[in-house]
């Protein structure tokens, strides 16, 4: 009887200690997100990949953050390339991001160790804005401009300019400008290589997006002069 006590008390005492092996792999990050006046961001989440691609399938998610603009979540060590998200509507929503939501700028690169304690912070905007960010920071990419035209061949203020890499119609537009002026003109930073570029109002989501004017970006070459013609949504 002994025996099987004992026996007994060192099965429980190696549950225990691999239960707890597998608490202390995990660290904990306490994450706040703001907005560009520095001001707590409700309702937003933190998506963890574990690898540089973040236009895949999520790995990791926290709870919504809370008045403060913060959450916590417990991750396993390792390195995690992080993108704090807000969705336009206020739910949760792990889609491809439309006009009107907000993202951090950049993924943030954060390596946790085992039982460590990260504090790290967000700073989220407007979706057109993080491309402008993006597009300042990278050196690869090229400016592409010209004019947006109605059928009269006329500028059309407050729309925009979109690049696919392929030509077939796609949901998301991988590449997009600012809004244009009254001139009609805009900008649109492109990498090295074929786009295929189009013009419309405004983005919205179930809708398929084609674009017919082709053009091939040269490396270091900025390219001026595009006329595209709007293209009314639906």
């Amino acid at each position: 009887m002994k025996r099987l006590v004992f026996a007994a008390f060192i099965v429980f005492l190696t549950v225990a200690g691999l239960a707890g092996a597998g608490f202390a792999a995990n660290a904990m990050i306490k994450c706040r997100v703001v907005d560009v006046d520095g001001k707590p961001v409700k309702g937003a989440y933190i998506f963890f990949y574990d690898s540089s691609d973040t236009r895949r399938a999520v790995d990791l998610v926290s709870p919504a953050t809370d008045k403060n603009g913060v959450c916590r979540k417990e991750i396993p060590a390792g390195f995690y390339w992080a993108v704090a998200r807000l969705k336009k509507k206020g739910d949760f929503d792990m889609g491809p991001l439309m006009i009107g939501d907000k993202v951090s700028a950049e993924p943030m690169e954060i390596e946790v160790t085992p039982g460590q304690s990260l504090e790290v912070e967000f700073k989220i905007m407007n979706l057109l804005d993080t491309i402008k960010v993006r597009s300042k920071k990278r050196k690869d990419l090229n400016r592409v401009s010209g004019r947006i035209v109605d059928e009269n061949g006329e500028p059309v203020a407050n729309v925009f300019a979109f690049a696919n890499r392929y030509k077939q119609p796609m949901s998301m537009p991988g590449y997009f400008s600012a809004w244009t002026g009254k001139d009609g003109r805009f900008l649109i930073y492109l990498p090295t290589g074929k786009f295929y570029l189009g013009a419309v109002t405004k983005f919205v989501p179930q809708q398929s997006y084609s674009a017919g004017t082709e053009v091939e970006v040269d490396p270091g070459v900025d390219k001026s002069g595009i006329l595209l013609k709007v293209t009314s949504n639906p």
